[in-house]
């Protein structure tokens, strides 16, 4: 089995988790890196190396408040490494949260492309207010 992949978020970069013990894998928050293939690459290594060994079923999480094109072209890696593991007979579910109509749009051109199962799951945006 996999070790744990665990990158703390920053104001650029999201929280990954990638933990098979658990059965946890997320990338939350804010993802607009410089380059996202750096970013996203070791992700995908990650999954490689996962898909040998996976789980029966593998929940993945994406619940991002915002993201730029180049990391949008990597989420698409991400979901392509997860559909090796529906084409190996394996269960794959993607939980998306969005917090807005283009999240929202996003995420079902996702759901096309990918042709995994996605659950859209509505967050919304709170502001306090002082």
């Amino acid at each position: 089995m996999n070790s744990v992949y665990y990158i703390e978020p920053t104001e650029k970069t999201p929280l990954v988790i990638l933990d098979p013990d658990k059965k946890k894998f997320e990338i939350i928050g804010v993802s607009v890196p410089q380059d996202g293939r750096d970013f996203y690459q070791p992700v995908l290594d990650w999954l490689k190396e996962y898909n040998e060994h996976p789980l029966e079923l593998t929940e993945f999480v994406f619940n991002l408040d915002y993201f730029n094109i180049s990391s949008s072209k990597m989420i698409l890696f991400v979901l392509y490494k997860l559909q090796e593991l529906q084409q190996k007979g394996k269960q794959v579910k993607i939980k998306w949260f969005y917090n807005d109509d283009d999240l929202f749009e996003v995420g079902q051109d996702y759901e096309y492309i990918s042709k995994l199962d996605f659950v859209f799951i509505k967050t919304s945006k709170e502001y306090l207010v002082a």
